[in-house]
């Protein structure tokens, strides 16, 4: 009995819960300005909070947050952070402006804090989506269909993995525990 409950509680400590999202919609019509640049849409900004309603309704609570320089990534986490614990280290990273998802597995390999148990990333697509996909080889087909085929503007994907450190990650060792998107997040 001993053996067993040492068992559980190693695989506690080794459970990693990794939060991917999408900024929420951007203003494709802000004029002349730089991709990097580009603001959130009105759309964009009501849809935000109701994702952050969302996370916290799924108890969701980072430790970390990693984000995106792009204008229209702070926009998002700025919506957020009333709904994310109010001491949550964010780190602000020119890696993630539209990076793939090797990129985006360097940066998170070099999140050394074993404390970190849960992380949000918030970026781009098709870098975020692809990051997803490759990541989440478990959890429900319907969900991990739903999240392969689009993975749009504001949606949030949540992964867990038995990993002590976020070196470990690899592809398809990832159970996606849910996924939700700003349009059905407004159905409920």
């Amino acid at each position: 009995m001993v053996f067993l409950i040492n068992q559980l509680l190693q695989f506690d400590d080794r459970m990693k819960t990794l939060i991917l999202m999408r900024h929420a919609k951007s203003a494709w019509e802000a004029g002349d300005v730089a991709d990097h640049d580009r603001p959130l849409s009105d759309r964009g900004r009501t849809a935000t909070p109701a994702m952050g309603r969302w996370l916290r309704q799924q108890k969701l609570k980072p430790d970390r947050v990693l984000c995106s320089t792009a204008k229209r990534a702070g926009e998002t986490l700025a919506l957020l952070r009333p709904y994310l614990p109010d001491d949550v280290p964010v780190e602000m990273t020119e890696r993630l402006y539209m990076a793939l998802p090797r990129e985006m597995l360097a940066v998170l390999a070099k999140v050394k804090d074993n404390a970190v148990e849960s992380l949000l990333m918030i970026g781009h697509n098709p870098g975020i989506g692809s990051l997803a996909h490759w990541l989440a080889g478990q959890g429900d087909k319907k969900t991990l269909g739903r999240m392969q085929e689009k993975f749009p503007t504001g949606a949030v994907a949540v992964i867990d993995f038995d990993i002590a450190s976020w070196r470990e990650l690899d592809g398809e060792q990832g159970n996606l525990r849910l996924f939700m998107t700003p349009k059905e997040q407004a159905k409920d």
